[in-house]
């Protein structure tokens, strides 16, 4: 009990402390998001509403996917993120631009090619996405700080006031925690997400909308 009130403390002060960065890259993700959907909708729309095989593609052929498939999936590119992130953070950055982009190609494929496609695409995201973009975001936001507790910690291993490597990393190390919380925090984000895009978000839209 002490350890998760441990853990909810520093994610408490490390959200706060972060918070400018948080929602500054949510900002940033959404707009990627809707640049490559509004973008997309021209010649590029037009080729995609051509596409023949869509039944392959739908969220509804996710429903086949296993939840642990899809945490497996997700984790795995939040952690190649997380550590590419040393370097100057750009993975964190391309991530979140990669992402983005490819959520609103496949919004606009879906506007293109069903009717009010769109808008089912919405739907389907609203009951894992709260959860899976917040954690995306998130991971890169951990990278992010990976890189700075890095730079921190050169800085403090080559000042004269620093003496020895302890004393570096004592001066440095809050960023570094903070960094960790956040990345299992987001990792628990995604396991939240996995069974409900599994089992969940398909129904659901089709609830609303009507089927596939």
């Amino acid at each position: 009990m002490n350890i998760l009130k441990k853990f909810k403390d520093l994610l408490i002060e490390s959200l706060k402390d972060n918070k400018k960065l948080i929602i500054g890259l949510y900002v940033f993700f959404i707009i990627c998001i809707i640049g490559a959907w509004i973008l997309s909708a021209g010649p590029i729309g037009a080729k995609l509403s051509e596409a023949q095989n869509m039944s392959s593609s739908t969220p509804a052929a996710m429903q086949n996917v296993s939840p642990v498939d899809l945490f497996i999936n997700n984790e795995f590119g939040g952690i190649l993120v997380y550590f590419g992130s040393i370097f100057f953070g750009i993975f964190a950055i391309v991530s979140l631009v990669y992402n983005g982009i490819n959520m609103g190609l496949i919004g606009q494929l879906f506007s293109q090619v069903l009717p009010n496609g769109g808008l089912k695409f919405i739907i389907y995201l609203i009951p894992h996405g709260i959860f899976e973009l917040t954690a995306t975001v998130l991971q890169s936001v951990a990278g992010i700080l990976l890189f700075l507790f890095i730079c921190r910690f050169i800085r403090a291993m080559i000042s004269s006031e620093t003496h020895g490597v302890s004393e570096a990393f004592d001066k440095s190390k809050k960023v570094l925690v903070q960094s960790l919380i956040i990345m299992i925090f987001a990792t628990i984000l995604l396991l939240i997400a996995a069974p409900i895009e599994a089992y969940i978000s398909v129904p659901f839209s089709e609830l609303i909308l009507g089927a596939w």
